[in-house]
């Protein structure tokens, strides 16, 4: 008799995870992620309280993988890095950005977002530019540069823009999107003094 193979909770959050990062949450079934862990659908409601606990997870997830990208040195500018960061997560990540923004799980993404402005935050305050700025101001330069990024990464998420759909790699997404922060920096720095 063939020895039945069992899987771990950990094993059906990341067959989970590679479903919805492919083809999005709607697409996120207990057959498919049987299909994925080449089982049948039982190790998974055996494994699992529901199908919400395993896309709870990959949510989870998705906050972890756009820290990583907001966490990337690409600029040398951690404040442009963290912006950056976010709009290449929506390009390169379409189906995790929209978890992330997904009202169905506001819960979940209202404490990750409170946590990764919370990291944001410290970094920023941390680096040698911010110094000079109170706790408060930083807040405020950091929620600015929130609305940015979100709008900017939310027209290349959905492709709305001719404008941003022409900007095809990633050193056309990061030389508009510095230029656009130096402006932004100017007009900051000259309502600052």
């Amino acid at each position: 008799m063939a020895r039945r193979k069992r899987f771990i909770i950990d094993d059906i959050f990341e067959a989970a995870f590679k479903i919805v990062s492919k083809s999005g949450m709607e697409n996120l079934t207990a057959r498919a992620v049987a299909r994925e862990l080449k089982s049948s659908t039982m190790p998974i409601y055996t494994s699992v309280k529901s199908m919400r606990e395993v896309e709870e997870s990959v949510v989870k997830r998705a906050w972890q993988v756009l820290q990583e990208y907001q966490s990337r040195d690409i600029s040398g500018d951690a404040f442009i890095d963290m912006g950056l960061g976010y709009v290449l997560f929506s390009k390169e990540e379409k189906y995790l950005f929209k978890c992330i923004h997904d009202e169905g799980y506001e819960e979940i993404n209202t404490l990750f977002s409170e946590k990764n402005f919370d990291i944001n935050l410290k970094k920023l305050i941390a680096s040698p530019m911010f110094k000079k700025f109170s706790k408060k101001t930083a807040e405020k330069i950091l929620f600015h540069g929130f609305l940015f990024s979100h709008g900017f990464a939310s027209l290349l998420n959905s492709g709305i823009s001719t404008n941003l759909r022409s900007l095809n790699s990633e050193a056309a997404i990061i030389e508009l999107f510095k230029e656009a922060a130096e402006f932004s920096w100017k007009g900051l720095m000259s309502a600052t003094e």
